[in-house]
Order: structure tokens, then sequence, then C-alpha cells
């Protein structure tokens, strides 16, 4: 199946609809020649994203994590990738970087551009047990970081980026005008 660039926006959202719907198809995993269109789709979405929006790098966690939700991997997917099981999760919790052999061979796997996964980011210092009980409370009442919910938005398709954005604005500015009162 050779496929084509898209012209426009319609083309790209029709090819988001239908990569969609490839992956739902039952079967999907057993088939070889899905996978292949499955696979390539994705390739030119990709590609066709990189060349026409506006995504700012986020954090690399963040969307490794965002790709695993989307392609519905656990964590012990990751470990040929990354390691044993406490090493992926010590790098997927932030307490341990990724080196630059995690981040070719996720690179591969997760089909993401190496240059995302090789964004410096803030690693967590493990707190000591008095620090614990204090960041329990204060991690409660933190839901999602801005980082985070730019990368959340950033992974929707064009059409509804924009209205998401303006919806969390629309938010911001309401909970800022409830705190001012």
């Amino acid at each position: 199946m050779k496929m084509k660039m898209f012209r426009n926006e319609e083309e790209y959202n029709k090819a988001v609809v239908l990569l969609e719907e490839l992956g739902d198809r039952e079967g999907f995993e057993e088939n070889e020649k899905l996978v292949k269109q499955f696979e390539l789709l994705s390739d030119l979405i990709e590609a066709y994203e990189n060349q026409h929006a506006n995504i700012h790098v986020g954090n690399p966690i963040e969307i490794i994590k965002l790709k695993m939700e989307y392609l519905g991997l656990k964590q012990k997917d990751l470990q040929p990738y990354i390691g044993s099981s406490g090493i992926v999760s010590e790098v997927l919790n932030k307490k341990r970087g990724l080196s630059k052999g995690m981040i070719r061979k996720l690179s591969d796997f997760l089909h993401l551009d190496q240059n995302l996964l090789n964004t410096p980011y803030n690693l967590i210092e493990v707190p000591t047990k008095s620090a614990k009980a204090s960041n329990a409370k204060a991690e409660k009442n933190h839901a999602i970081s801005d980082v985070q919910l730019f990368a959340e938005i950033s992974s929707l398709p064009a059409n509804l980026r924009q209205e998401v954005s303006d919806f969390v604005a629309f938010l911001k500015y309401k909970k800022k005008q409830k705190t001012a009162v």
C-alpha cells in the first residue's frame, strides 16, 4: 500500500480516523498486512504533524506515558527497552533518567522521534520519611502540571487542539476569578 503525504488538514483528519479504525479491527495484531498499513499511516500522520503542527517539546516521561496509554501498553512491556521492572518504575516515576540506549530503543519501539525523548527534565528526589508526610498532602491537591496538560493537548487531533486549549484557558480563568473573591 503506497501512500503520499496529506495535501491538507481534511486528508490528515481522514487518515487519523482510518488509523483508529485499523487499530480497532478484530484480529489486528495477528494481521501483518493491517499492522504494516497502520505503521505506514502512523508514520505519515507523524510526519504531517511534525511539518504542520506547532508542537513544543514536552516532558519525555509524560510523552512515553501518553504513548503507552494510546497503545494499551503496561510497564512490563517496556522492560526489553529499559531494563528490569524496578528500573522501568524508576524511569516512569522520574527517579532515574533515560540513558541514550533507552532513548534509542524506546524511540524505535514507540515510533517517537528521539529528539522528543532526548529533552532535559527534572528528576524527583527521593524524600526522607519526614518529607514524605508533608508531600503526600501537597500531591493530592496537584492534579496535572501545565507540561502534562500541554503534552496531552498536543496529542489530540489538530481539529480538537484549539477547542481544548480554549476550554482549559477558560477553566483557569474561572479558577483565578474564584480565588480572587
